[in-house]
C-alpha cells in the first residue's frame, strides 16, 4: 500500500466503504494512545466527514510517564481543533481475582466504550496488519483454533458497540512514514515494548524477524490470515444456525466439535452482552460432562463468578455464589492470593516439617506423614472443605486453582496459611 499521506488516507477510506466499517455513523471514537498507529488514524479519519473525538484511556500503569502521554495526547488535538477526552480505568485496583493486567485492560476497555458510546457512533482502534501477524502467531503457541486466530477483525460488534480497525491492512513501517511526511515524529512510545521477556514483544523484535530471515518474507502468513479469515466465519454462520443445540443435552451431544466453543461463545455474548472466550479446560469439561449426562444437573466453573449448569432444560448460566474461580497463582512473585468470592486469603510461607489444612470455617496444621507433603486440593461449589498442596522436593514456581475439580499439583518446600 502506497504511504504517501494522500495516497494513504485515500486508501485507508477506501478500505472503510468497501467494508461497510462506518456506514450509518453520525460520530466516531478513536481509540487515541498517543503511538503511531493511533495517531495516524486519527488524523486519516479527521478527513472522513464525520464528527470525530478522540479518546484516551489512561490505564493507571507507568506513572509519570502515562501522564506525560495523556498530555501529549490532548495538546495534540487541542492544535488541532479535534475533540477531546480522557477516562482513568486504574486497572490494578480494578483487576478481578485470577485476572492478568492484559486480561484485566481489555475487559475495563470494553466496558468503557459500552458504558460511554452513544447511539450511532462506533469505535475506532489503531490496530494494523503487523498486530494481525503476531497475534497470529501467539494465538498459534496458545492453541486457537480459526475465530481465536483471526480475532483482530474490520468490524465487530460487542454488547451493543461497533468497534473498527481501518488500519489492518497497513504495515507499521507505512503508518511511520505517513506521519513523518506529515510532519510528526514525535508521536509517544511505550518503551516497555522493547522489554523482550513480554511475549509480544519477543515476537516482534525477534519471531518475526527471524522468520522473514529465514523465508526472505512474511507474506505466507497473511495469505494465511485471509484463509482462516474465510474458515472462521463459515464456522461462526454454521454456530449461529446452531445456537438451539444449548436448549438441549441430547443435541450439544451431537453438536460438531468445532462447533461447540462457537456456539457457546455466541449463546454467552446473548446472555450477558460481553465477550466470553472460554478456556480449553471449561471446553474439555462441558464435552466430558454432556457425554456422560445422565439427567442430574452438573456445573461447571466458567469465571467472572458465573458457573455453567447442564440439565434437562440444556445449558443454564448461574451465579458462581461459593465457587472458587480458577485462577494462576505464581507465589515466588506474589506469595498472597485472594479468594474473594469465598472470603479468603492464602500466604504461601516456608513452614518446615509441617502443613497447613483449612475449611470454611476454621484452620489446623498437621504434621507430615512419612515426609510427605499433600499434592492437590479440591473445592466445589457449594463444599464446605478447601485444601491446598506444596510438596518437598521439586519446587515450581506458581499453580493453577480449580473448581469442582483437581485442579492443583505443585511442588516447593513450604505451605500455605488461611485466615
Amino acid at each position: 500500500m502506497a504511504c504517501t499521506p494522500t495516497a494513504l488516507s485515500e486508501r485507508v477510506l477506501e478500505y472503510c466503504r468497501e467494508r461497510h466499517l462506518l456506514e450509518g455513523l453520525r460520530g466516531l471514537r478513536v481509540g487515541f494512545s498517543g503511538g503511531a498507529d493511533s495517531t495516524a488514524l486519527l488524523l486519516i479519519l479527521a478527513s472522513s466527514g464525520l464528527e470525530i473525538e478522540a479518546v484516551h484511556l489512561h490505564h493507571g500503569l507507568r506513572g509519570e510517564a502515562a501522564d506525560a502521554d495523556q498530555a501529549w495526547c490532548e495538546r495534540f488535538c487541542r492544535a488541532r481543533g479535534v475533540a477531546f477526552v480522557s477516562a482513568r480505568l486504574e486497572v490494578p485496583c480494578r483487576r478481578q481475582a485470577g485476572e492478568s493486567l492484559e486480561a484485566a485492560g481489555r475487559r475495563l476497555r470494553l466496558a468503557y466504550w459500552q458504558a460511554t458510546t452513544p447511539a450511532g457512533s462506533a469505535v475506532a482502534l489503531g490496530h494494523h496488519h503487523d498486530d494481525c501477524l503476531e497475534d497470529l502467531l501467539l494465538r498459534l503457541a496458545r492453541g486457537a483454533h480459526s475465530g481465536g486466530l483471526t480475532a483482530m477483525r474490520p468490524r465487530v460488534e460487542i454488547g451493543g458497540v461497533r468497534l473498527v480497525r481501518p488500519l489492518l491492512e497497513v504495515r507499521r513501517a507505512a503508518i511511520e512514514e505517513f506521519l513523518r511526511a506529515r510532519g510528526i515524529a514525535d508521536w509517544r512510545c511505550d518503551h516497555s515494548n522493547a522489554d523482550t521477556r513480554l511475549r509480544r514483544n519477543a515476537v516482534r523484535h525477534e519471531w518475526l524477524p527471524a522468520l522473514r530471515a529465514t523465508v526472505g518474507h512474511d507474506d505466507g502468513l497473511g495469505r494465511s490470515l485471509e484463509a482462516l479469515r474465510d474458515d472462521a466465519d463459515c464456522l461462526a454462520s454454521l454456530a449461529g444456525s446452531a445456537l438451539r443445540a444449548v436448549g438441549s443435552p441430547a443435541a450439544l451431544r451431537h453438536l460438531h466439535p468445532a462447533l461447540l466453543p462457537r456456539v457457546l461463545r455466541l449463546w454467552l455474548q446473548q446472555q450477558t452482552g460481553q465477550d466470553w472466550v472460554v478456556s480449553r479446560d471449561t471446553l474439555l469439561r462441558l464435552r466430558q460432562e454432556v457425554a456422560a449426562f445422565d439427567g442430574r444437573p452438573r456445573q461447571i466453573t466458567l469465571g467472572r463468578g458465573r458457573l455453567l449448569q447442564l440439565d434437562g432444560g440444556g445449558l443454564r448460566l448461574i451465579p458462581a455464589a461459593s465457587a472458587v474461580l480458577p485462577r494462576r497463582w505464581e507465589w515466588g512473585r506474589d506469595p498472597m492470593l485472594e479468594l474473594s468470592e469465598v472470603g479468603l486469603r492464602l500466604e504461601a510461607a516456608v513452614v518446615p516439617g509441617a502443613v497447613v489444612a483449612a475449611s470454611a470455617g476454621e484452620a489446623r496444621r498437621r504434621p507430615l506423614r512419612s515426609g510427605r507433603w499433600p499434592t492437590s486440593w479440591r473445592s466445589a461449589p457449594g463444599s464446605q472443605a478447601i485444601g491446598w498442596c506444596l510438596s518437598a522436593g521439586r519446587r515450581r514456581r506458581s499453580c493453577r486453582t480449580s473448581s469442582g475439580r483437581r485442579g492443583c499439583r505443585a511442588g516447593g518446600a513450604g505451605a500455605v496459611r488461611w485466615w
